[in-house]
């Protein structure tokens, strides 16, 4: 069944109402330096709508021209418009050749420069799932060949079957099928995305859970560290934890707290000891699993260097 969605901007005339019928929302906010009329709109309506329950999810997209403001507009606008900080909102890097009268205004490869914004919105939102970028690999092969392994891709191939694009490339999982459709509010052309995935599923790859009624973003530090975390009501302390970013160890947040509590209490601080040897004797000195590691080095070091001379000394005689 999958997903469909309109992406629009100034050029469609009016901003989104709550005649759109789609859950999914995408729209411009800027192309470079240049502000799109209607974004401010389209976001303020975009969140009304959100909040209503209407969308599930936006993508407010930017077009990318090389040294100019792209992302750092894209936030401000957002923020301008009270989005930017949204638990459904994600961020869409736009990178074409631009052509005008057949000519490409940009070119080259661009992978340096977008990445590094896709780089800078992934920090910003603190989720690299909050991020994607729409590229075509056929058009526009050389301007972005080199994409960070996490970013996903819309795809524009126009005159196909919905979710059949020319090309897949790595990170692809939605497709732009016509530049005509055809959506309410819009009285003329609009483009049309469509993807395979249901729509939980497409939240899930964004990073977006519901749970009775409740938005949870994931944070993939945050379900790594859950492993870690023993049991709710149980907070391990940290050992020597002026070591830790006072940012990263609040107990208020337990799952990163407890990995902190086992990378410096097991690995760094937390005192060992030597098992006992077959003579029952244990080493008593406490020390950590790096000072262990640190110690046994120096001792091998120390015994390989007497073989050494010892060995030197049999060839001698």
């Amino acid at each position: 069944m999958g997903t469909e969605w309109a992406d629009v901007s100034q050029y469609q005339g009016i901003s989104v109402d709550d005649r759109y019928p789609h859950p999914v929302l995408s729209f411009r906010t800027n192309s470079g330096d240049r502000v799109d009329r209607l974004a401010v709109e389209n976001a303020r309506r975009a969140k009304e709508l959100l909040d209503a329950g209407r969308l599930r999810v936006v993508i407010a997209y930017y077009f990318f021209w090389p040294g100019q403001a792209n992302c750092d507009l894209h936030r401000e606008l957002l923020e301008q418009a009270g989005l930017w900080g949204h638990p459904r909102l994600m961020s869409m890097i736009d990178v074409e050749g631009a052509p005008l009268n057949g000519d490409k205004r940009i070119r080259d490869d661009q992978s340096d420069e977008v990445n590094d914004e896709a780089a800078r919105l992934a920090g910003w939102y603190g989720n690299r799932c909050r991020v994607i970028g729409y590229w075509n690999p056929v058009a526009d092969p050389e301007l972005w060949p080199h994409r960070p392994p996490w970013l996903r891709l819309v795809v524009p191939s126009y005159g196909r079957p919905p979710g059949q694009p020319l090309q897949t490339p790595p990170g692809f999982f939605a497709h732009q099928y016509t530049s005509t459709g055809r959506c309410a509010p819009w009285p003329d052309d609009v483009d049309l995305n469509h993807t395979d995935l249901d729509l939980p599923e497409l939240l899930t790859q964004f990073g977006i859970h519901e749970e009775e009624g409740e938005i949870v973003v994931s944070d993939p530090v945050t379900e790594g560290a859950a492993q870690l975390h023993p049991f709710d009501g149980k907070l391990r302390p940290i050992a020597h934890p002026d070591n830790v970013n006072a940012s990263t160890r609040s107990p208020a947040q337990p799952w990163p707290y407890d990995m902190w509590a086992d990378v410096w209490n097991e690995t760094v601080w937390d005192g060992f000891t030597l098992p006992t040897t077959g003579s029952g004797d244990a080493e008593a000195e406490r020390r950590s699993l790096v000072g262990w590691v640190l110690d046994t080095a120096a001792r091998v070091r120390g015994l390989e260097g007497k073989l050494d001379r010892v060995l030197e000394g049999e060839e001698g005689r």
